[in-house]
């Protein structure tokens, strides 16, 4: 598979909670070796809970360095709704992430405005397909600020 194929290519909507569990498994078995990458970009593993199970559920995305924080993207592939994941860090802000052997919690913010706009110009820059899911989609997809909390000891 070609590099270009994989930057240009959108998965269908039924395919990507498969491609993203498949992810979340192998970047846990493998401490990150596997999966911590894709495209040329970071990915971390990013637990919420559930907002109406109260379960926890992982899902793999990648991101954006700002700082000490990390951005998260909540495209779904320019998908009709936001994703689950974002519903639930909507519900309790309160996550955990995996970034390869680091485990920590952090406090999620949805960013507006003119924070939002300017990290957006980055994020489309260093991912355009980004600008194509936006393309897809009459929403905007939202971006959010993962912000060290304190380490996980679970």
């Amino acid at each position: 598979m070609s590099q270009s194929f994989v930057s240009d290519w959108t998965p269908p909507d039924w395919l990507i909670p498969w491609i993203s569990r498949t992810h979340v498994v192998l970047y846990k078995l493998t401490t990150g070796k596997i999966g911590s990458h894709v495209d040329g970009m970071p990915c971390i593993l990013l637990r919420t809970i559930g907002r109406r199970s109260g379960k926890p559920h992982t899902v793999c995305l990648s991101y954006l360095p700002d700082g000490d924080s990390m951005v998260v993207v909540g495209s779904f592939g320019g998908g009709e709704y936001n994703p689950a994941w974002y519903h639930n860090l909507q519900a309790n802000p309160e996550v955990i992430v995996r970034d390869r052997e680091r485990v920590f919690w952090a406090t999620a913010e949805t960013l507006t405005g003119e924070e939002r706009e300017s990290l957006w110009e980055t994020r489309i820059a260093s991912a355009p397909r980004y600008a194509r899911y936006q393309e897809r989609t009459d929403r905007e997809i939202p971006l959010v600020r993962l912000s060290y909390s304190r380490p996980y000891t679970g």
